[in-house]
């Protein structure tokens, strides 16, 4: 579910990259209409063919720059130097890890782990989540990703929902989690809680960018062991 989330902050910078194109382009316009049309013969007439080039720039970039900005802000969120301008943290990719959860816990305690996958789709305006684990998917309701320039922090809180189809349990079950994205953008972790009762901790690292037709748990756990098997081998000391 693409759901769009914009904080004051972000909406400000969303706007002022808008108004920089504006100028940009429209400047960019106005000075090749100018070389085009020719400068003028004398002082008052180069004057005057500057301004109607500025006008005609800034007027003609003004729809230009709204069909970039469109452009970019719909596309999928990889662009790091966009991320920084724009103050839109990238969350986009697979990740996989494990989550520690209470779950058939007879006391209520955190002991079980096991293995889980995401997969963010993700655009300045939107994003999405998927989660899979081997014996279940869920899909998210609302995600909200909120950024503290304050604390240099960034939190991605979501709600969703997964099915629960067992011999002795069928039912359908709601849950929250709230994540933080940290270690340079590669590690979310963070804490769920879900209406069965059961509650635990999250764990995941970023395997890759790219998510078309990554759908399911054990097509982002085969990612994810190749690439741990490449960084092992990278890291790997020398024979001598």
């Amino acid at each position: 579910m693409a759901n769009v989330s914009l904080s004051s902050g972000e909406l400000k910078k969303a706007l002022q990259f808008v108004s920089i194109s504006t100028v940009v382009i429209g400047l960019s316009v106005g000075f090749l209409r100018l070389v085009w049309s020719g400068a003028g013969e004398d002082a008052e007439e180069r004057l005057v063919n500057a301004l109607v080039a500025v006008l005609f720039g800034l007027v003609s970039g003004a729809g230009w720059a709204v069909i970039f900005s469109n452009w970019v802000f719909r596309r999928t969120w990889t662009w790091n130097w966009l991320a920084r301008i724009t103050g839109r943290p990238i969350i986009h990719g697979v990740w996989f890890g494990h989550l520690d959860t209470s779950y058939e816990s007879s006391d209520q305690s955190v002991g079980k782990r096991i293995p889980i996958a995401f997969v963010i789709k993700q655009t300045f305006l939107t994003y999405s989540l998927l989660s899979y684990t081997e014996r279940q998917d869920s899909v998210t309701l609302a995600e909200t990703l909120d950024v503290d320039d304050k604390h240099h922090t960034v939190q991605l809180r979501y709600m969703y929902r997964f099915q629960i189809m067992r011999a002795n349990e069928r039912k359908q079950t709601t849950g929250a989690g709230e994540l933080k994205l940290v270690e340079g953008g590669k590690r979310l972790k963070g804490n769920y809680l879900t209406d069965s009762p059961t509650h635990g901790s999250i764990n995941l690292v970023f395997v890759q960018r790219e998510v078309d037709g990554i759908d399911t748990f054990w097509a982002v756990r085969q990612l994810y062991e190749k690439q741990s098997a490449l960084d092992t081998a990278m890291t790997a000391p020398l024979e001598s």
